[in-house]
């Protein structure tokens, strides 16, 4: 009876953890239609499919907002840029005294394209014409966007003083500002559909190019510490591209709660470094994804999930 008993209990044991095992992870994003949301819903689609992981997409008002809650553990996974990321474990910027000490770095996905885009017809050309001029700002619930609004004016030596804001709570509306002619300049990630979306209202949108200078590097780096300017090509994807132009770009990572098993995320590590094109598929942005650059130092601690597969592979963090 007493051996009968230990099997029943080793039985409930198992099963409770396979229970446990087959809960569904979840991955916080910004609202429905935002890169973070898009890009989202892409990772847990190859996960589901090549992992057999169960990963639902669990949107916040935010990135900055989903933060907190996976490092808490209340969610799995999330995503954000490098700064945001970067502030939020160190508690500066918009976490000032809030340090998120639980947060672990997965890996850098890809680089994003952003800029600062008007109306077709407008009279805008350059960032110093922006003086004056309304802009979609605050951004309230994704408080990161202000920050690359910021460093973008501050390429052609401007601050949010010299032009007139338009608060908004987050991208999706600052777009909306545009089309309802409420805002003369606004921003957005290159390709997004919201882009497309803008475009196809207002007969045409266009994209300001950045200045390309040591002055213009310098103001960047000042509001944005891991931001860089780089080259985006016109584009059937890219609706506001119409020839070459500078554009602000800085890196998206994966990141997860420190509380996720480590055998879960070397998995997870695994199928990103492994499935890019099964990314790429879900969305484009993973096509610039480089495997090399995954495991790069971003001065946030990486999970030792990942950290496993990385030494597995023989992989170096990449300064």
């Amino acid at each position: 009876m007493r051996l009968t008993m230990i099997a029943a209990a080793s039985a409930a044991l198992l099963t409770a953890s396979a229970v446990q095992a087959q809960e569904p992870l979840g991955i916080s994003t910004s609202p429905q239609g935002t890169l973070t949301y898009a890009v989202g819903a892409a990772v847990a689609k190859v996960l589901a499919e090549v992992g057999g992981l169960q990963v639902r997409v669990q949107p916040s008002s935010g990135t900055g907002s989903g933060m907190p809650l996976v490092n808490s553990g209340e969610v799995d996974l999330g995503l954000a840029n490098t700064l945001e990321l970067y502030e939020a474990e160190h508690g500066t910027g918009q976490f000032e005294g809030h340090p998120n000490k639980n947060l672990r770095t997965i890996a850098v996905i890809f680089p994003i394209q952003v800029g600062l885009f008007v109306r077709d017809d407008s009279p805008i050309k350059t960032i110093k014409d922006m003086k004056g001029h309304t802009v979609a700002y605050g951004f309230t619930s994704q408080v990161i966007i202000k920050k690359t609004v910021d460093a973008m004016l501050a390429t052609g030596g401007l601050t949010i003083a010299d032009l007139k804001p338009v608060m908004v709570p987050n991208l999706v509306r600052g777009v909306d500002e545009l089309v309802n002619g409420r805002a003369d300049i606004t921003t957005f990630a290159l390709g997004s559909a919201k882009v497309s979306e803008a475009d196809a209202a207002v007969h045409g949108i266009r994209f300001i190019s950045l200045p390309d200078t040591p002055e213009a590097k310098t103001g960047l780096k000042k509001e944005f510490r891991t931001a860089y300017i780089a080259k985006a090509m016109p584009s059937p994807r890219y609706a506001g591209v119409k020839e070459p132009i500078n554009i602000m770009q800085y890196d998206y990572t994966l990141f997860a709660s420190d509380k996720v098993p480590a055998a879960t995320i070397k998995k997870i590590t695994e199928i990103l470094a492994t499935h890019k094109k099964e990314l790429a598929d879900g969305h484009p942005l993973f096509k610039g994804m480089e495997v090399a650059r995954m495991y790069s130092d971003i001065d946030v601690p990486y999970h030792d999930g990942a950290k496993a597969y990385y030494d597995e592979k023989g992989m170096k963090e990449v300064k």
